[in-house]
């Protein structure tokens, strides 16, 4: 994203699209009054930006923790090689207090050292690479590590609703907000 000037414009509010208003006024009492780029080019489309909110109310009751559906968003940010994304959840770890040394390992790929933590990274990992292709062995191998198949579904959810992120900011060029990486 760095590499030229951002290509989808940001939609500002009061730009004409009541539904993408409302989408960002609710972003911004989220943020303290910011709206973050992302949002405001998503909220081109009023459908987009309508049902990634929707999504994100959703997955915040999965069974896994936040820190842990933050992995596994770095993971799809880190594979899609976005700029935003990865700035974006990095900064989401630090605000819940996690080691720094396992935010760059979440980052770069490499094993966590809280065991949960490389559970769920490795199980997000797999399922991108076999595009849920997993063999028999190894599903049998992430149920004993403690992961229920609903947890293994809320994974697969999250990998798909970060995909959206990442593709759109990648196809935007979205500039990453300063508040991303203070």
């Amino acid at each position: 994203m760095s590499e030229t000037t951002q290509r989808i414009p940001c939609y500002e509010p009061g730009g004409g699209l009541a539904e993408s208003d409302q989408a960002l006024a609710d972003m911004s009492k989220m943020f303290n009054g910011r709206i973050p780029n992302f949002h405001k080019v998503l909220a081109n489309s009023p459908a987009a930006v309508t049902a990634f909110e929707a999504m994100r109310r959703t997955l915040q009751r999965t069974k896994l923790r936040a820190a842990e559906r933050e992995i596994i968003s770095l993971e799809v940010s880190r594979r899609n090689a976005c700029e935003y994304c990865l700035a974006a959840h990095a900064k989401f770890l630090r605000m819940m207090k996690t080691p720094e040394d396992q935010i760059e390992a979440a980052v770069s790929g490499t094993p966590m050292s809280n065991p949960r933590h490389a559970l769920i990274q490795r199980v997000a990992q797999r399922l991108i690479d076999s595009q849920g292709r997993i063999t028999d062995q190894e599903l049998q191998d992430f149920r004993e590590a403690g992961l229920s198949d609903g947890e293994l579904i809320e994974i697969v959810a999250i990998i798909g609703w970060y995909t959206q992120a990442t593709i759109t900011n990648n196809l935007a060029r979205t500039v990453v907000d300063p508040f991303w990486t203070e």
